[in-house]
Parts: C-alpha cells; sequence; structure tokens
C-alpha cells in the first residue's frame, strides 16, 4: 500500500520542529561557508550586511548581480532593501547551513533584532559564473529549546522546506501549475467525477483570477490543497514547492537510500520496559530490505516479552512492507488484510500477511498495544486499522487523521509536485477503511498519556 504524507499532516509535522528551534551559542554556530560560488557569495553577503556600510553592500551589489539585473533593480533600490532589512535584523549570525550545492546554498542565521531565525537562500546563475539569480529571505518562529538535538536530517529538512516555500511565483509558472494540476485530477484521481469536478474548479479560479496574488510557492500551494480538499475532502490530495535544482521526491519513503539508513528508516527506539514490556517506536513505514531487516531485529529483540507496545503517535506513513511484517508476526496464519481498487472499482491486488517470516511468531495470546495521535496518518493507520479489526490489538490514544487512499506522485513543473490518490483500500473484516474516519482508539487518551495508559493496562492484565 503506497500511502504517502499527507500535506497538511506532514506540515504540521514541520511547523511543530519549527517550534523548536533555538539559535542558542554553541560550537556549531558560524558554520564555515562552503568553498563553492555560492559559499562565497553568502559569505560575502554576511560580510557586507554586517557592516553597517553603504560602500561595502553597494560593493558586494556590484560584484554579484548583472549589468540587466542592475538596470531592472539599481543599487539605490537595492540599498533600500538593505537598510529595511538592516533596521529588522540588525546583524545576521549563521547558524547552519542547509542544502549546499556549487551555485545554490540555504543557510540558517540568527538575527540580533529579532527573535526570529533566519532562513537564507541564494542561486548563482548558470550562464554567468558568480552573478546571483534570485534570493529567498524567510523568518522562523521558535522557542528557547536545543536546535541541535534534532537530527541532521530533521535540521536540514526544515531549512530547505522554508527556503522551498519561499520561491517567487509568476504569472506563467501559476498557470502552468493550475493546468497540469487540473489534468492531472481528471486522468489519475481514484474518483474519475469528483476529479472532473476539483479541476473545473481550479481552471475557473485561475480564469478568475483568484490565484493571482499567491507569489510565493508555498503560499501557491496552500491555496490550491486548501481549495481541492474542500471539494474532494480528501487530504491525500495536495500540492508541495521542492528545490528546482535538486530531484527529491516529496514522499520521504522515496528519499535516498544515503538519507533512509541515517534516519534508520524511521526506527526510533527499541526497549524492554519494566514488567517485561516490549516497546517499539517507527515514524515511517518502508519497504526497503534493509527497513524489514530492521524490523525483524526490534521483534526479536522483544520476543521474550509478556506485552509489546507498538508507538506510531508521530508515524506519518509511507508503504506497506514494514507493517505487514509486524502483523504476520502476530498472526498464526496467513491472512488476507485487504483489497487495493482501481479507478475503475476493479481489484486489482489483495494484500495478504506474509507466509515466512524470519523467526517465531508471537503466542496469539500475548497483549499488543498500538499508541496512537491525530497525526498518525496513512499506512500508518493501516496498521492500526487491521490490528484493531482482526481483534489483536488494543488502540490507545487519540484518533487518528484518516487518510486511506493509496497516492502517486506527479510532477507538475520545475518546482511543484502533486500528490494524487489512485487507489481505494478495503478492509478484509470491516469491508470499508478509514478514510474520514481514522482509526478509533480503544482507551481514547491524550497522545502524551497514552504510553502511560497502555502499561497500566497491561499490568493490570497480567496481574489478572
Amino acid at each position: 500500500m503506497k500511502n504517502h504524507r499527507v500535506k497538511f499532516l506532514f506540515f504540521v509535522f514541520i511547523i511543530l520542529a519549527l517550534t523548536i528551534i533555538a539559535m542558542r551559542t554553541s560550537a556549531a554556530e558560524n558554520p564555515k561557508m562552503p568553498d563553492t560560488s555560492a559559499g562565497r557569495c553568502v559569505a560575502a553577503y554576511i560580510r557586507a550586511f554586517n557592516s553597517i556600510d553603504d560602500a561595502q553592500m553597494t560593493k558586494f551589489i556590484e560584484q554579484y548581480y548583472s549589468k540587466s539585473d542592475l538596470e531592472e533593480r539599481p543599487v539605490e533600490r537595492q540599498l533600500k532593501r538593505y537598510h529595511q532589512l538592516r533596521d529588522i535584523f540588525k546583524t545576521l549570525t549563521p547558524v547552519y547551513l542547509g542544502l549546499s550545492l556549487e551555485r545554490q546554498l540555504s543557510l540558517l542565521c540568527k538575527a540580533s533584532g529579532t527573535d526570529a531565525g533566519i532562513v537564507l537562500r541564494y542561486q548563482l546563475k548558470d550562464s554567468e559564473a558568480d552573478k546571483i539569480e534570485f534570493t529567498t529571505v524567510a523568518g522562523i518562529n521558535y522557542e528557547e529549546k536545543s536546535f541541535f538535538s534534532m537530527t541532521e536530517e530533521k535540521r536540514r529538512e526544515i531549512i530547505d522546506y522554508t527556503a522551498n516555500r519561499t520561491l517567487a511565483v509568476d504569472e506563467i509558472l501559476r498557470k502552468e501549475t493550475v493546468e497540469k494540476a487540473a489534468k492531472a485530477l481528471e486522468e489519475e484521481y481514484l474518483f474519475p467525477e469528483m476529479g472532473k469536478k476539483v479541476a473545473d474548479m481550479l481552471l475557473e479560479n485561475l480564469s478568475s483570477g483568484l490565484y493571482d496574488d499567491q507569489t510565493r510557492a508555498g503560499r501557491l500551494a496552500d491555496k490550491l490543497t486548501d481549495d481541492m480538499v474542500h471539494i474532494s475532502k480528501d487530504i491525500h490530495l495536495w500540492i508541495e514547492a521542492r528545490n528546482p535544482l535538486v530531484d527529491q521526491s516529496i514522499y520521504p519513503e522515496n528519499y535516498s537510500i544515503e538519507e533512509l539508513r541515517r534516519d534508520n528508516y524511521g526506527f526510533r527506539k527499541t526497549e524492554v520496559m519494566p514488567d517485561n514490556i516490549g516497546y517499539i517506536k517507527f515514524d515511517m513505514i518502508h519497504d526497503d530490505e534493509e527497513a524489514l531487516e530492521i524490523a525483524a531485529s526490534a521483534l526479536a529483540s522483544v520476543a521474550d516479552c509478556e506485552a509489546l507496545i507498538f508507538d506510531i503517535r508521530d508515524n506519518i506513513g509511507g508503504e506497506w512492507g514494514v507493517a505487514n511484517l509486524i502483523i504476520s508476526y502476530l498472526l498464526n496464519e496467513q491472512t488476507t488484510i485487504n483489497y487495493l481498487f482501481d479507478r475503475t472499482g476493479k481489484i486489482i491486488e489483495t494484500k495478504k500477511t506474509l507466509e515466512d517470516i524470519p523467526g517465531m511468531r508471537f503466542d496469539p495470546d500475548l497483549p499488543v498495544y498500538i499508541l496512537t495521535s491525530r497525526i498518525t496518518a496513512s499506512a500508518a493507520e493501516a496498521f492500526a486499522y487491521a490490528l484493531k479489526h482482526f481483534n489483536r490489538a488494543t488502540v490507545v490514544g487519540e484518533t487518528t487523521i484518516g487518510a486511506a487512499h493509496p497516492s502517486k506522485e506527479i510532477v507538475l513543473n520545475k518546482i511543484f509536485r502533486m500528490s494524487v490518490p489512485f487507489r481505494r483500500s478495503e478492509n478484509a473484516v470491516t469491508k470499508t477503511d478509514w478514510e474520514n474516519v481514522g482509526v478509533i482508539p480503544h482507551i481514547k487518551v491524550k497522545a502524551s498519556e497514552a504510553l502511560k495508559a497502555a502499561l497500566e493496562d497491561a499490568k493490570k492484565r497480567k496481574k489478572n
């Protein structure tokens, strides 16, 4: 099941991550600028900005902007913008490098004049050596928690995500994005009539000028997503901005093997807790062979426990392999879990548990708990839904988001990509799915209290 990151759910996660950034002084601050065209340009800009000297800033502008750009935006106009930023920021101190390419650099700075973090992106032209093609500036709010306690992947994801969404969008790109999104809806969306209805709405809004004021990539992506979801109620249907110089999927399960390995395929923690209760927390679901090996190893480490807890409170989905492997350990015989239907209503695949697994299946009487939250989504919901309705697990926490439709990624143009639901899942027991309903817990508590509630219930069952 190719369930994917839900637009606003995914970006709720990003926004939550943004709120814990702290610009504290540490050894990781003042990173050395890379010896690249973009690195040298950004280093020169920071020096000129902090000099509080118009002459130095003028020198930077004249060096790094082409003659045609200076004709369109003269030095005096750019100095005026510099004064506006300087009045707000005062000085800029580099904190962390995001994506670094020969001709592009994303950088997180702290500003002495504001509590916000500042994300800069500089991209140089291919046609003219060491001349700026565009720059973006974006602010990030944060609380006093450590930015550097995050994983390196999360830090870079936050910086690059922010920079991508600040990209300028002109009329031509806006028109192309809307028209291609409408075409994708008509040709690919799971429910053809609804796809045509949403496509017509987008095109009508475009011709009416309702998107004319969406001049930044993030704002246009959000507006188009809001409009589509308002009509379809399908939160697997979304659009997002990507870096035009980097071919990276909007689905995390499609990231490079190096990134997936650094993230340990989403597996965060495996331990044996007091009272011999096994605990496994995983935040993504992958199909990769390495991910299956990690999952099997985690299950082996809790094989002798007297209860199991699977924590998917921060799991926003992915693929199906790891989920199916875990379910296969918990059911005694090969079982049909669900059916997949295409947009014509035809069954195209039957999902079954694995007949052979690398290890022993768990005792069918072993208590199993699944911790959920309101941001548990997609394939993670499929995992909880299946075990709940096969009466093999107790779900504890909050009702999940309710995103059931497997989706595909469509590249609209150099900046925008689209997630389009194109399959429908039907559980073998309920004959339906969790779309717009979510997985409803057996024990309803706040997500933050779910682990405590599961442990208490497990201890009661053990005592009785």
